[in-house]
């Protein structure tokens, strides 16, 4: 979250240097408006996976997503828009099953990830991902009026991510208490991921569907016992913050 945070004061600290003119002339700030030259984006949605391992089916619902980016519309005419932004993506995959991801290592000194099977029924057990994202979306509006106000759109385009950091979640009640066990390492997440999407909206606010090319996990250090690199899709709502 603080993330977020550090990333929206830099938006706002940049709109503020970019009302001074060369005069020096006093800076002008609506109190119930903030004007940037473009918008600041949340994506939620679900997150799930393609051609998995049954060891590592996930929950839906649990699964959620969540994108905070900056994009700026680029017009071409009335109709069409070319729309590049750069944000911070955070993933979660929430297990159906009693397996958390972890780390061992050999004989060999050489560090291994597994699926380890838990010994007891969690009442979490999840991975979570985060991403530095380039997204990039070409929108088509229809209706009268000019660029994005209000109109209906189709919108097609995609995505690259650099993965930052993993962890993963355990959470389980003993005695009555809960209990939090977090391990944040890399678990062979892959270290770049990169896609497509599709929405469909008005305005500022979309559906989409995003399905992504690249494999969850490196395929040097794929979970042992899995045969199947599986791939990420999602499906959620996009809405502008200001």
């Amino acid at each position: 979250m603080k993330k977020y945070l550090y990333f929206i004061f830099f938006l706002l600290v940049y709109n503020v240097n970019a009302q001074v003119d060369d005069s020096d002339e006093k800076v002008s700030i609506s109190k119930n408006k903030i004007e940037i030259p473009g918008y600041i984006k949340l994506d939620f949605g679900f997150t799930f996976l393609e051609n998995a391992d049954a060891s590592l089916d996930t929950d839906l619902f649990p699964s959620r997503s969540l994108n905070l980016y900056y994009s700026k519309p680029f017009f071409i005419g009335d109709n069409f828009s070319i729309n590049p932004g750069i944000g911070i993506s955070n993933d979660r995959l929430s297990f159906s099953n009693d397996v958390i991801l972890s780390e061992e290592t050999n004989a060999d000194g050489i560090n291994n990830i597994i699926i380890d099977t838990l010994d007891f029924t969690p009442e979490k057990n999840s991975l979570k991902s985060t991403y530095l994202i380039l997204p990039l979306n070409f929108k088509y509006y229809f209706g009268a009026g000019k660029y994005d106000k209000g109109r209906f759109f189709i919108g097609i385009g995609g995505e690259i991510g650099l993965h930052l950091n993993s962890s993963t979640k355990v959470k389980q009640k003993i005695n009555n208490r809960v209990n939090h066990t977090k391990i944040k390492k890399d678990f062979g997440v892959n270290d770049f991921k990169y896609g497509v999407s599709l929405s469909i909206g008005v305005g500022n606010f979309n559906l989409y569907y995003k399905k992504y090319l690249s494999n969850l996990f490196e395929d040097s250090s794929l979970p042992q016992h899995i045969t199947k690199n599986p791939t990420v899709n999602k499906i959620g709502i996009t809405f502008s913050l200001f």
